[in-house]
């Protein structure tokens, strides 16, 4: 089942899709959708105010909860009792007893800000904020077991993007955005945040970051777990991603329709994923993800002339240190800039305060003489007065300087932002450039396709470097034209006689 706006859908055969439900509030669209084990008649509609119960069997519909004051963000249905419901609202976790007849506030967690993620794994719940995830064992109240507040997990303005108009957006910005479990191992769990994923192997007591390699965002929105494969699926608002463990990255995949602006995704009956995009409803089957594997695997050993070529290439190539003063440079974010404004704000200690008045007064002068009354001529006066001032004391602290420090820490949070997400990209473009010299395409779309993903990283490093990065290749290639050929496809059997490379081959 999906849900679109104000309409819920039911796939059938031949993917075909047909009405199941209609929300007939104009004012209040779906923004998710639950189906539970322990109920697998009942599905229940989240909507801006309200949340409403399907029954599958005879199709009728009612509503369970209502508050325009506290405004529904998650839901979840005890997977031991039917009965017993959580929602997750912007004012705090609320639970029902008795199927939605009556609400409380829960003792679970006690707090008054807003609870957008519930999720039961087995008879434990985990619950978040906007920042913090919290753990609740059966009949015990809920313990943080990780804290997104503080650290160096907000997003950077450069992969902050607009995930698109499918879902009505929340008017607070969520760290943490979805929750999933391996399946195949019930104390591996991950979880979704808007810098990454995050993995526990022990319940969810502990949690690490995975690597964001391979990532063009790493916002991520959603994830879905194939058991099948055993793979970890991320949506992002810039494409879909499978994890790969042993190499510690993500590899994006849906070239094409759905690359860009992924809401959803769903692994259904392992056969098949599911994804939402701006583009529409799409779906692919999982095996065409899997790389084809031969009796034998072949690897390429690269000759030492090739080695030799690329280790002179990767020295005269900019170091990373090199882009992070051009980016500093070009964003204008240095620490001699705060230096700048202190010394300024106590200089201008020294520059006196002026300050200029004028007056002028005008009166008539009227006597009396023999009962008559004269007027005489006018009595006017006009005046100057100046005034000029120092504030030594601002020489040793001037006011100013508390403006100064909270523009430096939030010029400090844009640097290292800045300097994060570029490095993330010159490394990723390292990596891409070792595997075209290690594992030659197989073809010559899939060699293009790879020499497309370079230039596109070195453009990104064009932009945050005023384009130092092509010029200082440009001066590289323009000495070194040899460098060329180590980005030249060959056909298997023409790439040895080419490079004089060894090729080994090992039983899979």
């Amino acid at each position: 089942m999906i849900a679109s706006g104000h309409d819920i859908f039911e796939g059938g055969r031949a993917n075909a899709w047909k009405p199941l439900w209609s929300q007939t509030d104009a004012k209040a669209s779906i923004k998710k959708i639950f189906s539970f084990s322990v109920i697998p008649d009942k599905i229940f509609a989240l909507t801006d105010q309200s949340i409403f119960m399907g029954n599958l069997k005879d199709r009728s519909w009612q509503r369970v909860y209502k508050d325009d004051g506290k405004e529904p963000l998650s839901f979840t249905v005890h997977p031991k009792n039917p009965n017993h419901w959580y929602l997750g609202t912007q004012k705090g976790l609320w639970e029902t007893r008795d199927a939605g007849k009556t609400w409380s506030p829960s003792t679970v967690l006690r707090t008054p800000g807003p609870v957008p993620l519930l999720v039961f794994d087995h008879d434990r719940l985990f619950l978040a904020d906007d920042k913090t995830l919290y753990l609740a064992m059966p009949e015990s109240p809920a313990h943080s077991v990780l804290e997104l507040a503080g650290t160096a997990l907000e997003a950077s303005p450069l992969e902050v993007e607009d995930p698109g108009s499918l879902e009505t957006p929340i008017p607070y910005d969520l760290k943490i955005r979805d929750f999933t479990a391996s399946k195949r191992d019930p104390q591996e769990l991950f979880l979704a945040t808007r810098n990454g994923v995050f993995r526990s192997r022990d319940g969810g007591n502990r949690w690490e970051p995975l690597s964001r390699s391979g990532l063009q965002n790493a916002s991520v929105l959603q994830l879905a777990f194939s058991t099948k494969e055993n793979s970890l699926y991320a949506a992002t608002p810039r494409g879909i991603y499978a994890y790969e463990p042993h190499a510690g990255r993500w590899t994006g995949l849906f070239q094409g329709l759905a690359q860009d602006h992924a809401q959803s995704i769903a692994v259904l009956n392992e056969e098949r994923l599911l994804a939402i995009t701006e583009e529409g409803f799409v779906e692919y089957p999982l095996e065409s993800f899997v790389p084809e594997a031969g009796p034998s695997l072949a690897f390429h050993q690269p000759a030492e002339e090739t080695l030799a070529l690329f280790r002179e290439l990767v020295s005269l190539e900019p170091s990373a240190r090199e882009v992070h003063k051009h980016v500093i440079r070009y964003a204008d974010v240095s620490n001699g800039k705060i230096k700048r404004w202190h010394a300024l704000s106590r200089a201008a200690a020294l520059l006196p305060s002026f300050s200029f008045g004028k007056s002028m007064d005008r009166s008539a002068s009227v006597s009396t003489y023999s009962g008559k009354f004269i007027t005489g001529p006018e009595d006017s006066s006009k005046g100057w007065d100046g005034d000029v001032s120092w504030d030594l004391g601002n020489i040793i602290y001037s006011s100013d300087q508390t403006s100064i420090d909270s523009r430096e820490k939030m010029m400090v949070e844009l640097r290292n932002d800045l300097l994060s997400e570029a490095t993330r990209i010159y490394y990723e473009r390292r990596r891409l450039q070792i595997d075209l010299i290690f594992t030659p395409a197989a073809s010559q779309q899939e060699h293009l396709e790879n020499l497309l993903r370079l230039d596109e990283l070195t453009s990104l490093l064009d932009g945050m470097t005023d384009g130092f990065f092509t010029k200082q290749l440009e001066r590289v290639y323009a000495e070194h034209a040899e460098f060329n050929k180590l980005w030249a496809f060959y056909p298997e059997g023409e790439r040895s006689t080419a490079y004089g490379d060894k090729q080994n081959k090992k039983g899979a």
